[in-house]
């Protein structure tokens, strides 16, 4: 009889934390599974009303009664289980509140994308360049003024050469991200913010082709030559006004990036994907023609009476 009553009680106390655990893993799934949330939300429904079912048809232990019917969430509706003591109480609250606000099973957080490490590289990638492109545009902004020394335009060269280079990475880090681990080139194709990014971006691009083609017009006069005319005041004034442009250019990028990826915007029945690739196209290729044309064909003189007028 002893080993009964042990066996007996053994079971008593097992059954009530793996009904606890059930209730809380099959509720926190329920609100945190969209995908198996109404069948989830259904059997922990079941569950409550089950427990407490199982749980009333308990009698006192053999041999000692002064235990009541086994209640210890208070489940029941009887007298006994509502006298319960404050930790019953506490339980079912913290209980509530996991069904509420749990997280997702283990076996759920601990599965992971096949492609979640190249799709985490191609973002680490992807705000690096531009971070480093911030930084290059910062120390080409803050060095360029007339009449710089050689160790200023050897600095102000090798921040562009670190300008392109990321540039580089930012166009193939961003290709990767549309069309293999964001949210597919179907939607932000559809997507005109995604587009009006774009722009910004092309835009940028052209800009940064007038400081590009002007340093190395000096770097490579300064490699054959060992020495240069110095940076006249005009062209000086003419660079920082693009470097600010491009920097207004780069604080639209960010701005633009996290709206389309909220879906903001966002047009299924208008041919986005063939207006926004004609916007992007033909202010980029207007720009780049005419920064071009502005640091291949370069004149103080124009400069200065444009300016004027």
């Amino acid at each position: 009889r002893t080993q009964t009553k042990r066996r007996r009680t053994t079971t008593t106390t097992m059954r009530p934390s793996a009904l606890v655990a059930l209730l809380v893993v099959s509720s926190a799934s329920a609100w945190t599974s969209p995908s198996a949330g109404i069948a989830s939300r259904s059997a922990v429904r079941g569950l409550r009303s089950a427990v407490p079912a199982a749980l009333a048809t308990r009698g006192p232990l053999d041999g000692d009664a002064s235990v009541g019917a086994f209640d210890p969430l208070g489940l029941s509706s009887s007298e006994a289980g509502k006298r319960s003591s404050p930790f019953v109480g506490a339980s079912a609250s913290a209980i509530a509140v996991a069904a509420a606000f749990g997280s997702p099973s283990v076996a759920s957080a601990a599965t992971k994308a096949p492609d979640a490490i190249p799709s985490a590289l191609a973002a680490y990638g992807h705000y690096l360049s531009i971070l480093v492109i911030v930084a290059s545009i910062m120390t080409e902004r803050l060095t360029v003024k007339p009449a710089m020394s050689k160790e200023e335009e050897q600095r102000i060269a090798i921040a562009d050469i670190m300008t392109g280079v990321s540039g580089t990475a930012l166009l193939v880090s961003g290709y990767y991200r549309a069309t293999a681990y964001g949210k597919g080139w179907d939607f932000y194709s559809h997507e005109p913010i995604f587009w009006l990014k774009m722009t910004s971006l092309g835009i940028f691009g052209a800009l940064s082709l007038f400081p590009t083609i002007t340093i190395i017009q000096r770097s490579v006069k300064i490699q054959q030559e060992g020495s240069i005319e110095p940076m006249s005041e005009e062209l000086a004034k003419r660079m920082t006004s693009i470097l600010n442009a491009e920097l207004s250019a780069l604080a639209l990028i960010p701005l633009t990036a996290t709206l389309m990826s909220r879906g903001v915007g966002y047009v299924d029945g208008f041919p986005t994907q063939i207006a926004g690739p004609a916007l992007f196209g033909v202010v980029t290729a207007g720009a780049v023609y005419k920064y071009v044309k502005d640091a291949l064909a370069w004149d103080e003189g124009a400069y200065i009476t444009a300016s004027k007028e």
